[in-house]
């Protein structure tokens, strides 16, 4: 391989290590990332795993990573009814766990006046 192809391929490799692909959806934007203690009045959906290349030619800035793990998972979850999230774990090696939860609508006190 050339130094001009290997420096070409390497750059690309570089350039996209930060981007993302993948695109939250109009229903995963209804799907909040939350703690434990937002969910305490809600019933418990299931587990929602996801993964996505942490590595691509070089490893993938972490941020860029994370980022595509919510977007994958909201988009996932919403698909199951679910309204939160909680984190179940860290991610690991480009996947992670989440715990799903349908969650009642709060009413807002201000409106009900």
């Amino acid at each position: 391989m050339s130094l001009m192809l290997r420096v070409l391929v390497l750059t690309a490799g570089i350039f996209l290590a930060g981007c993302s692909w993948v695109q939250l959806t109009e229903a995963g934007q209804t799907v909040q990332i939350g703690y434990s203690g937002d969910v305490q009045n809600c019933h418990r959906l299931g587990t929602v795993s996801v993964s996505t290349q942490s590595k691509v030619i070089v490893e993938r800035d972490d941020s860029a990573v994370q980022g595509e793990l919510y977007t994958l998972a909201r988009n996932k979850a919403a698909k199951m009814g679910a309204t939160n999230l909680i984190l179940h774990g860290l991610p690991n090696q480009g996947e992670q766990d989440f715990w799903a939860y349908d969650c009642p609508q709060l009413t807002d006190p201000i409106a009900s006046y």
